[in-house]
């Protein structure tokens, strides 16, 4: 069990020294002993205010976190053991409409048994009230993160805890829709704990107290900062990839003469939108994004003279109209695009389809861990699908500062991708798209798991949820293939339009191995049906499946 702090100490806890500044409570008139008429009730709320200093068991008010401004809504357990009545919906009700009228986040600091006896009925549909008043605050594009403290459970939980978009918890906290007097007799009380909600994926993380303040400073930072900005003076290139022969051809800026020329990498770096470009003022590094060029010949490159453009250029007709932007469902206006990560691993395009699969399953090939530590300055984990899972060996889903910019990322890790870690990468894309912050998808897996426990897990059923959510997304998607792309399991991460790939990577309707053996071929075929199958980043850009092949940069980022 964690230690129980009242509400004035937990907000002390988080908020900067002097910044909280309480709320007015709305005033109600309630006849004696309440609306139940509850004998003792006047006198048990009485002798609570007296004990505690608090009129009620919720105390709302605006503060800075770690600088950020936000709604705090701090539950004093030591008034009726934090319960909720007519009074506290009355509070959380004025709390989540000042939060929307001045567009701040909402912190519930959160400790409570559930709805209050003594009010019966009439308190729990205050449940109601909050989850209205949730939903409004969501609709409004306002971060809600919630902090569990000991208890947390009832109604509480499942409307303040369980519906915010994060959810941190204290270490030992008891987290559970039922409260410990409520349970089956001989229910293991591991099961009611923080530490187990985490591990189903209905808490994204367990904070010791001493680190809940900058952790919450840096959530709400990430989420309720501007995550629209345009990237500031030398972020990661914001140009598009060079010009490429075949379908693509006229998707993207004018062919260089970069370091990568004649092995078909040139310079470039960034997404493009449908949208006119204009002129890019940001250097372009030497070596950055390659269009899958047809000739591989490999010659010494000379330096980049050409300027590039940025993003924006207009897509062209061919095989990339029948992945146009569905009118009504495109990118929200005003929002840049996540830049395109520099490729980690090695440079130049493979020689054959199996070279390709070879390359991509490498040992040594920079994974998604290392990706995404090169790309942002910093990051947090959403930690599950709020469904009973997670899939931290498969996807790593969070938000992450590059230049002075929130994006989200969900990131593939090179493992057959589990149900929990799809429904996981479609809670991120939901979230940043209702919040406005621009997703980045890295996509590397030999495709989703197939074995009976992930059938029993719901596998169609998550993977298209995430083939919903990016299809859905209002905010522009980047993707890159940094290493398998195998099947559905991958392409339900890929932004159609606005795929790129790494020269180590591939992208197949199946494995080679698989769709030999559906064509009936021996073992000894799966080398040339890999080649049939036109899987290299170059042939995939030819394909019009990607847009170009992304290089190495030349330098460290600042």
């Amino acid at each position: 069990m964690s230690e129980r702090l009242s509400a004035r100490e937990t907000l002390a806890l988080v908020a900067d020294a002097g910044s909280f500044r309480e709320l007015p409570a709305p005033p109600r008139e309630s006849p004696p002993d309440g609306p139940l008429r509850w004998q003792g009730y006047d006198a048990s709320r009485a002798r609570a205010a007296a004990r505690t200093g608090e009129q009620e068991s919720v105390v709302c008010g605006t503060a800075s976190v770690e600088g950020t401004r936000a709604v705090l809504i701090a539950f004093e357990f030591g008034f009726l053991g934090g319960s909720l009545g007519e009074r506290t919906g009355d509070r959380l009700e004025t709390a989540y409409g000042h939060a929307r009228e001045h567009r701040l986040p909402v912190v519930p600091l959160i400790a409570t048994g559930g709805s209050r006896m003594q009010e019966g009925m009439l308190a729990l549909t205050q449940l109601q009230r909050v989850a209205r008043q949730s939903v409004l605050t969501r609709e409004a594009g306002l971060p809600q993160i919630a902090v569990l403290r000991d208890p947390t459970t009832g109604g509480g939980w499942a409307t303040l805890g369980a519906g915010a978009d994060v959810v941190l918890a204290l270490p030992g906290a008891q987290v559970g829709f039922a409260g410990s007097r409520v349970r089956p007799p001989g229910a293991d009380p591991a099961a009611y704990t923080a530490e187990s909600q985490a591990a189903a994926g209905s808490a994204d993380a367990v904070v010791p107290a001493r680190e809940l303040k900058e952790t919450l400073g840096r959530w709400l930072r990430l989420l309720a900062g501007p995550p629209g900005a345009t990237p500031a003076t030398g972020s990661a290139p914001a140009t598009g990839p060079t010009q490429a022969t075949g379908p693509m051809a006229g998707t993207g800026p004018t062919q260089g003469t970069g370091p990568m020329a004649g092995t078909g990498l040139t310079p470039g770096a960034g997404p493009i939108t449908g949208t006119r470009a204009t002129p890019s003022t940001e250097p372009t590094p030497d070596a950055d994004i390659a269009p899958g060029a047809r000739s591989l010949a490999g010659t010494e490159p000379a330096p980049s003279t050409g300027p590039a453009l940025s993003r924006g250029s207009t897509l062209s007709t061919g095989s990339m109209a029948a992945i146009e932007p569905t009118p009504g469902i495109g990118p929200t206006a005003g929002i840049e695009p996540a830049p395109v990560p520099f490729a980690l691993g090695r440079a130049g395009l493979p020689g054959s389809g199996w070279e390709a699969v070879g390359r991509a399953r490498a040992h040594e090939r920079p994974r998604a861990g290392a990706y995404l530590d090169a790309y942002f300055g910093e990051r947090v984990l959403l930690g599950g699908d709020r469904c009973g899972g997670r899939d931290p060996d498969g996807m790593l889903c969070g938000f992450g500062e590059r230049d002075g910019r929130t994006v989200a990322y969900a990131a593939q890790t090179g493992t057959a991708t589990r149900p929990a870690g799809y429904r996981t990468a479609a809670r991120l894309v939901r979230l940043a798209d209702r919040l406005g912050i621009p997703v980045l998808t890295l996509v590397d897996t030999p495709g989703a798991a197939n074995d009976a426990e992930a059938e029993r897990q719901g596998a169609g059923a998550a993977i298209a949820e995430v083939f919903a959510a990016v299809a859905a997304a209002r905010v522009p998607v980047t993707t890159l293939v940094i290493g398998e792309g195998g099947s559905g399991g991958a392409l339900a991460l890929a932004a159609p339009g606005n795929t790129w790939a790494t020269p180590d990577s591939y992208f197949s309707v199946i494995a080679p191995e698989l769709a030999a053996a559906i064509l009936k071929r021996p073992p000894e075929a799966v080398e040339a049906t890999a080649d049939e199958l036109r899987i290299r980043p170059q042939d995939l850009v030819e394909l019009g499946v990607v847009r170009g092949v992304v290089g190495p940069a030349n330098h460290p980022r600042p």
